[in-house]
């Protein structure tokens, strides 16, 4: 395996997130601010945008801790809901157009 034991990646917390219609560009805006503003990079490993339309309204969230990112996350503007049960990485891949 590659790289030190301490950073393994952490595939399958992936988190499915819904922003209200539309208002995606504008949610990641102020996710990144809050990010930015209470140092939370170890809690949000990542974040990836399905560019396909379908999912304009989805954001994919790589999360260490679901339950300290989902306090955060309610009081970000213009977040709408996210599924607690993380995704498989098959979905993830489908969602970012990978096969």
């Amino acid at each position: 395996s590659l790289g030190s034991s301490s950073s393994q990646p952490i595939s399958n917390n992936w988190y499915l997130l819904n922003v209200r219609s539309k208002k995606r560009q504008s949610f990641l805006k102020f996710l990144n601010l809050a990010i930015a503003q209470n140092n939370l990079q170890e809690l949000f490993v990542d974040i990836k945008v399905p560019e396909d339309t379908v999912y304009e309204d989805i954001v994919l969230l790589n999360l260490s801790n679901f339950k300290t990112a989902y306090s955060f996350l309610k009081e970000v503007e213009f977040f709408h809901n996210i599924e607690r049960k993380p995704l498989q990485s098959a979905q993830v891949n489908r969602m970012l157009g990978m096969r």
